[in-house]
């Protein structure tokens, strides 16, 4: 993330940003994670006026708790309104924006994970990809906040600091479950899609070199077509179709980025028999052909190549 001073300057009756954000604590995990649950990243930072926090999709989830001041959360053009005591979800492969207000800038409490349980365990949490925001009451707030300073004390890269993590980051998702709006003694909304999806996923992610199906997916999770197809829809905004052809594509990128062997043999690595389809989709996708691709990479090379021996 990002390292700096808070800064906020009048001028002119107007507000303007100077400096980066003042962290008051950051720690990055490097220790090998586990299965269920694990922290990636725990940080509290005060951001300066109208500062749009930079994030990059790095394949895990995170929650913002906004400890001061206010902001808004952007998510697929849907805009938030958050203020002290709102907590928000990110999801990985979404597209959002996080802006701290102009005059009452946001402090934040950012902590990130992944693992097989984390959707699961989010969902429970009260957060759903089209529902991300939840305001928590303040005994409820000031509860979060010390198991996020537990999280924060025990930030380290030995194994005891990556179990005890992820004991409170059990914790954590426990107590947000309690304060859920859902009837506790039912199962919460969407915790059975969940489960389906993530299985669904997982069998994509394992077996996408192979030529399978949508219907493949839907048998191995046990669920007709349609129903697969909703499910998909309602926690990841895409049908099993597409979010297929995307894991594909992205696996066939970083092959090309290792100069893995020619378009026709990366095609079909990724699962897809025919190298011209597997073009399309690629530009499609990401922007230029598999050809154009590699030529941009190449250049790149030979660039920092040259910096190197300047």
């Amino acid at each position: 993330m990002l390292l700096g001073k808070k800064a906020c300057a009048l001028k002119n009756g107007r507000y303007y940003i100077n400096m980066e954000p003042n962290f008051n604590f950051y720690f990055w995990n490097e220790t090998k994670p586990l299965a269920s649950i694990t922290l990636r990243e725990i940080a509290s930072y005060d951001c300066p006026c109208d500062y749009v926090v930079p994030l990059e999709d790095t394949g895990a989830y995170a929650l913002f708790l906004v400890s001061k001041g206010k902001g808004t959360y952007t998510v697929s053009e849907n805009e938030y309104r958050v203020k002290e005591g709102d907590m928000f979800a990110l999801y990985p492969g979404t597209d959002i924006i996080c802006r701290s207000d102009v005059k009452n800038p946001w402090s934040l409490i950012t902590v990130s994970f992944n693992g097989v349980d984390a959707r699961l365990l989010l969902n429970a949490a009260g957060f759903q990809p089209k529902s991300p925001v939840r305001h928590l009451k303040k005994a409820a707030a000031e509860h979060i906040v010390k198991i996020l300073a537990a999280i924060s004390k025990f930030a380290n890269q030995s194994i005891f600091g990556t179990i005890q993590n992820t004991a409170f980051l059990y914790t954590l998702m426990a107590a947000l479950t309690k304060s859920a709006s859902w009837v506790q003694a039912d199962i919460p909304p969407g915790w059975t899609g969940v489960i389906h999806f993530e299985k669904a996923v997982k069998f994509i992610n394992e077996y996408y070199y192979r030529p399978i199906t949508v219907n493949d997916i839907a048998s191995h999770v046990g669920l007709s077509y349609n129903r697969l197809y909703r499910i998909f829809k309602e926690q990841n905004f895409m049908p099993p179709q597409q979010y297929l052809t995307e894991v594909r594509i992205q696996e066939g990128r970083r092959l090309l980025e290792r100069r893995a062997g020619s378009i026709k043999e990366i095609s079909h690595s990724v699962g897809i028999e025919d190298p011209l389809y597997f073009s399309k989709l690629f530009k499609q996708i990401i922007g230029q052909s598999p050809a154009n691709y590699m030529k941009s990479i190449i250049k790149k090379s030979k660039e920092k190549g040259e910096k190197r021996t300047e």
